[in-house]
């Protein structure tokens, strides 16, 4: 075995054993799903990071710094208000209402004889699209190690599964939290610090400015037209309003002990996770510089960790930080959809005896959609699909238009009926569906598509528009079936735990000050190694 084998079976090798030692002891089902509550800031900012941190970014959008350019790159993850969203307006305040999912959430907050026909679509929203996005996260994971251990793909997908089902079914949220904050450090580590200096290092400035004078484009926005601004504009609208109303995401809220420690792991988070990112995208551009004929974008930063321009150490550490970035997504969304089939649907159409029997059966309902999901996502990913960011980008333009609307009018205004969210949400994941779909059955063109629609402007966005003025349309309509029960939920929602909690407004100024310091001093740093320490 090569040194890239070796580092990473040992990777592999390292988390099975973690997660399986984390869940000897089993596992009540409250802890099993948001580890009754009780981590901290750190444990909580490093599942935020691993699971934002995927395959899409590190595998599919490093693609498209490839493809069409650095700056076209940076913009795809250009949407970084979907945390400020998800830390200050949304996360917090679920966190006070409690529960598990987001369908907890809905069918309490719209109640009544809605409440359920609204749990059953947040249900459907969900594994659509975290499905989606799992699948694009299976394909990532194939494609690295197909590269690393020299097996075919198909042989890697099962594998790969497996992997992915042990950590979610061994403890749950405990072992998943646990693994993720590890594997967090690992990416930040290998990819943002060492490996992506040294590559860009060893590349050099020169072979960049060369680049430059033949191909001026590949530094503009738009890649000299080939990405239209509708476009763009709907990559930013997708991942921040789709990021901020992603269950894996915001419902890292659950875990947290209070409010303060949900806010400072969302900033600790965001500090890594911009400079990371950077530095992901700058180094899938400079590939272009040295090989411009590179068959699969996809394979820019798996190709720079296997090159002569990277050492072999570094590169093997920077394969193991990929490959979390995967893994520690994956396990987090294959735990999420196991708890929308095992809570939303299980456990509220289930008939029980007692509470022990509930959750006994749940525990084991939850760890059997594990195995459903890992099959069923095996199935769509057969056959190597080079969709993984469009895979991934569809999940979150459907949060982003089927959740978002009705997520935060309930959460920030209180005349927000039943009827309505539940409009705006079929209207937003049809509007999403129809208009994504559009172009790959009729115009033979990719998924999302935009040239079609007026002024090239993205699906998602109308689809957006579209079921946010129907939660205000029908809301306003509606006024009369508000229930007192729902109204209640509204003020739990909003009534702040502690009186010596920062303001929004003040939290937001202590986030962007706080984040922008520590953001200019990584980048100082990395730029003095890369062109002084190398």
């Amino acid at each position: 075995m090569n040194t890239f084998q070796v580092i990473f079976v040992v990777f592999i090798v390292l988390f099975l054993g973690i997660s399986i030692w984390m869940g000897r002891k089993g596992s009540t089902l409250q802890d099993f799903y948001v580890m009754e509550g009780n981590a901290g800031p750190f444990l909580i900012a490093g599942t935020y990071l691993a699971t934002w941190i995927s395959a899409v970014g590190m595998v599919g959008l490093t693609g498209v710094s490839y493809s069409t350019g650095i700056i076209t790159g940076v913009l795809t993850w250009g949407a970084y208000p979907g945390f400020v969203i998800s830390a200050f307006f949304i996360g917090n305040k679920l966190r006070r209402f409690g529960k598990v999912t987001l369908g907890d959430f809905f069918e309490d907050r719209y109640g009544g004889k809605n409440g359920k026909n609204i749990r059953v679509l947040s249900s459907i929203i969900t594994i659509v699209g975290l499905g989606a996005y799992f699948i694009s996260q299976l394909i990532g994971s194939a494609v690295i190690t197909e590269s690393v251990l020299g097996l075919p793909y198909n042989v890697m997908l099962p594998l790969m599964v497996i992997v992915f089902s042990v950590i979610a079914i061994t403890g749950g949220a405990k072992t998943v939290t646990v693994t993720d904050t590890i594997m967090a450090v690992l990416i930040a580590l290998s990819i943002g610090v060492v490996f992506a200096p040294i590559f860009i290092s060893n590349v050099g400035i020169e072979k960049m400015t060369s680049y430059a004078r033949t191909n001026p484009d590949f530094f503009t926005p738009t890649a000299g037209g080939l990405v239209g601004w509708g476009t763009i504009l709907g990559w930013q609208v997708l991942w921040c309003f789709g990021n901020a109303a992603n269950p894996a995401s915001i419902t890292r809220a659950y875990l947290a002990k209070d409010s303060r420690t949900w806010v400072k792991a969302i900033m600790l988070s965001l500090m890594v996770i911009i400079p990371l990112v950077w530095m992901g995208q700058l180094s899938a551009g400079f590939v272009k510089f040295v090989d411009p004929g590179l068959s699969n974008p996809s394979e820019a930063l798996i190709w720079a960790a296997t090159s002569q321009y990277t050492p072999k150490v570094i590169g093997a550490f920077a394969i193991a930080g990929l490959f979390a970035a995967v893994l520690s997504t994956a396990s987090t969304q294959m735990l999420m959809l196991a708890f929308s089939g095992s809570r939303d649907i299980y456990e509220r159409f289930g008939k029980f005896s007692i509470d022990e029997e509930r959750d006994t059966k749940s525990l084991r309902m939850a760890r059997i959609w594990i195995l459903i999901f890992a099959v069923l996502a095996v199935l769509l990913s057969w056959g190597r699909p080079t969709y993984i960011y469009l895979a991934g980008n569809f999940g979150s333009s459907v949060f982003a238009a089927a959740f978002f609307p009705a997520l935060i009018m309930g959460l920030a205004w209180k005349k927000t009926t039943a009827v309505a969210a539940y409009a705006s949400m079929w209207v937003g994941l049809v509007v999403d569906a129809v208009l994504s779909f559009y172009p790959v059955f009729f115009l033979d063109k990719p998924l999302a598509w935009a040239d079609y629609l007026p002024l090239g402007i993205h699906p998602v966005i109308w689809a957006l528009i579209a079921a946010q003025i129907v939660v205000v349309v029908v809301s306003l309509m509606t006024q009369k079936d508000i229930t007192e029960e729902q109204l209640n939920v509204f003020v739990a929602c909003n009534t702040r735990e502690h009186e010596h909690m920062l303001t929004p407004r003040k939290a937001l100024v202590h986030y962007t000050i706080a984040t922008a310091v520590v953001g200019v001093l990584f980048m100082i740093g990395v730029c003095w190694f890369a062109t002084y320490a190398v």
